[in-house]
């Protein structure tokens, strides 16, 4: 229990920090970068590129955010959530039509790391589920009685996640496919 309130603490003193910074955009902490680097200053510019890399994937998450329509194939979006923490960050909505629901959630962070944890999580989730092809994708279908669950391995690195406890097999995989999986991945 002592970690998960520690790391609570952790990710929101990292949210309080970059919103003390948040008026700055991603250029000036990189040109800052550049500047102390000439300078010689190695440790001023490596905590400025920090902000800038931090400034840039913010920049990134928010376009992901946007294609998160508020409608696709007659589902409603509701709220749209975003979490960023130790470099991975998740964005999630969940759509509703008629009494049925799905839930999106794209996880993803820096391409290296979170391609090599899509690729582990497909490799475990392969023997687990039935493989479809969804947009040129390959994706993973497991169900239980209730659940659905569609994962999907981005090229670029992380996984989008469709999943429904009332809404059919079927359904939730006409979704998917209506869904702007290539757009994510870019």
């Amino acid at each position: 229990m002592e970690i998960k309130y520690s790391a609570l603490l952790l990710f929101t003193l990292a949210g309080l920090s970059f919103a003390l910074h948040a008026e700055e955009g991603p250029e000036q902490y990189c040109n800052s970068a550049i500047e102390l680097y000439k300078e010689g200053d190695i440790e001023g510019a490596l905590e400025e590129a920090r902000w800038c890399l931090e400034s840039l994937e913010q920049v990134a998450q928010a376009k992901q955010t946007e294609l998160f329509s508020t409608e696709i194939d007659g589902w409603v979006r509701g709220k749209v959530n975003q979490q960023k923490a130790l470099g991975i960050s998740t964005i999630d909505a969940t759509y509703s039509k008629d009494d049925k629901s799905i839930k999106v959630e794209l996880t993803g962070g820096a391409a290296g790391s979170m391609g090599a944890l899509a690729a582990i999580s497909q490799l475990g989730m392969a023997q687990a589920g039935n493989k479809v092809r969804i947009q040129r994708y390959t994706a993973i279908v497991n169900e239980s009685e209730r659940d659905i669950d569609i994962m999907i391995g981005l090229k670029q690195g992380g996984m989008l996640n469709f999943s429904s406890s009332n809404a059919g097999k079927d359904a939730v995989i006409v979704f998917a496919k209506a869904f702007p999986i290539k757009e994510l991945d870019q």
